[in-house]
């Protein structure tokens, strides 16, 4: 599976600050410079709501943080 090049249509950015309003199971795409997006689903939000675990449609489970150089999209 190829990942995709854009958040889904009417995703909304969701900065590092607002992660709290973030859900297990809720659909999420995250950006890169260099790399591009990576799209999946939140697993957990951690108790001080500044790190993120996803499942990755592509595979596998990745962690980010807060202050990483990412953007992290939501519908």
């Amino acid at each position: 599976m190829v990942a995709p090049s854009k958040p889904a249509p009417g995703a909304t950015f969701i900065p590092a600050e607002d992660w709290s309003t973030l859900n297990r199971g809720d659909a999420v795409w995250v950006h890169e410079d260099g790399w591009g997006y990576d799209n999946g689903v939140v697993d957990e939000v951690s108790g001080d709501h500044r790190m993120l675990w996803i499942i990755l449609e592509q595979g596998g489970r990745r962690l980010i943080c807060g202050n990483d150089p990412l953007e992290v999209w939501a519908v």
